[in-house]
């Protein structure tokens, strides 16, 4: 049948719509399978821009054309009237017309019309159509390669701006945080990242290349920085102070050593978190000894005290492997063992958006290991859900104080994300 008998002579015909109509009037149609079609279109109908009520009207027509149709030697055709569809999608005829125009100029359907404008389809006893007239899909089977190429590189794009938006967030959250410690130096930075966020004539990746160039050159200014205040500090003083090797009576390191901990958590963690103790002591004014008081129970320290075993009580290095899976493929790096996550921790702060000088207060205040728990779980978070945790830096920060409170529950945190 001609292209000029399968449209009727009321139909406003455009290029789209007669690219159709050439493809159902050919006689080698490819044999499909009609889940094949469907989940074709539904990929590709995004990138095409079906939505709303034409996304509406490809989904009622799918579930009314028959499978057996795509078969050789038949024809996939939906009879169905322009009122009913508007019954079922509460829109107006005119407003269903235009939208299956919409889907004929996307190559998916054509227009199959009788010689009155009827949609109807008689068939033989095997089930076979003998006549047929109505919505076509035919067009969609010869479509079907190209809507699938299609509905990758559409997927592919997505994928891509939305890896640049969370660059863009993290990495305009660690120039913030930067010039929030250190306001003199990088406010320029701050400004100069700002402006690249609101820069909507280029495209997120651009953006997201800027904002790392810059973020690369202000990390190079800050370990700049921190060479000049390494060089300047003196070392005088601490020549004649006698190490410290034992801060502890007896009776606290046998019950140390009869408190329940996992077989994985690092022995040196009591010493890492009394750092800032020992150096205390180390530091007399005059580098004469004083005679040691006895330390105070765990119980009876400060609000702003290290807590090790109320905060790392319950947490293992497997159960934090187990329960942050996706930052170890992120960062490709299994934490075998604590080294192992504290070797991480630059990875895991530039993840989350975090300053140098933020997490080296969290290691001054609770310690390397209980600070890097904290990051993993934090960049665990924020992977899972972005929408989720809006500052990951502030929420890392959050813990912290909660873990000199002595109210910050890590096991839970994990058990959660392992469940």
């Amino acid at each position: 049948m001609s292209t000029a008998q399968q449209i009727a002579s009321f139909r406003k015909v455009s290029a789209g719509v007669l690219a159709s109509a050439h493809l159902a009037a050919q006689d080698d149609r490819p044999v499909v399978l009609k889940k094949d079609v469907s989940l074709a279109l539904k990929r590709v109908a995004p990138a095409l821009g079906i939505d709303g009520t034409a996304y509406h009207l490809l989904d009622i027509l799918l579930g009314l054309v028959q499978g057996d149709d795509f078969k050789a030697g038949r024809r996939p055709v939906v009879a169905i009237s322009n009122q009913r569809l508007a019954d079922y999608t509460r829109k107006t005829t005119r407003t269903v017309t235009r939208c299956l125009k919409k889907l004929v100029e996307a190559g998916i359907l054509a227009y199959r019309d009788s010689p009155t404008g009827r949609r109807f389809v008689y068939r033989g006893r095997a089930g076979e159509a003998e006549q047929a007239y109505g919505l076509d899909f035919t067009p969609a089977c010869f479509n079907l390669e190209a809507f699938k190429q299609q509905a990758d590189a559409f997927q592919r794009r997505l994928k891509a701006e939305q890896e640049a938006k969370r660059t863009i967030t993290r990495l305009s959250r660690a120039i913030a945080d930067m010039a929030e410690a250190d306001p003199a130096s990088f406010h320029d930075f701050f400004t100069s990242a700002q402006s690249v966020v609101k820069r909507d004539q280029v495209t997120l990746a651009e953006r997201a290349e800027m904002l790392r160039s810059l973020y690369e050159e202000a990390l190079a200014l800050h370990e700049a920085n921190s060479d000049k205040s390494n060089d300047k500090m003196s070392c005088a003083g601490d020549i004649d102070v006698s190490p410290l090797s034992i801060t502890t009576q007896t009776d606290s390191l046998r019950s140390n050593d009869e408190r329940t901990c996992s077989n994985e958590q690092d022995t040196n963690l009591s010493a890492d978190n009394g750092f800032a103790v020992e150096m205390a002591l180390e530091r007399e004014p005059c580098g004469a000894r004083t005679e040691l008081q006895p330390p105070k129970p765990q119980a009876a320290r400060p609000a702003g005290g290290k807590l090790p075993e109320t905060n790392l009580d319950g947490v293992s290095i497997g159960l934090i492997r187990a329960a942050c899976t996706q930052v170890q493929s992120e960062i490709g790096l299994s934490f075998s063992d604590w080294s192992r996550l504290c070797q991480a921790a630059d990875h895991l702060r530039i993840l989350i958006g975090l300053s140098p000088a933020g997490y080296q207060n969290a290691v001054e205040r609770q310690g390397k290991f209980l600070a890097a728990a904290c990051l993993v779980v934090v960049a665990e978070k924020a992977l899972r859900d972005p929408e989720q945790i809006a500052s990951p830096g502030g929420y890392f920060r959050a813990m912290i104080d909660r873990a000199g409170e002595g109210k910050l529950h890590l096991h839970k945190s994990l058990h959660g994300l392992v469940s």
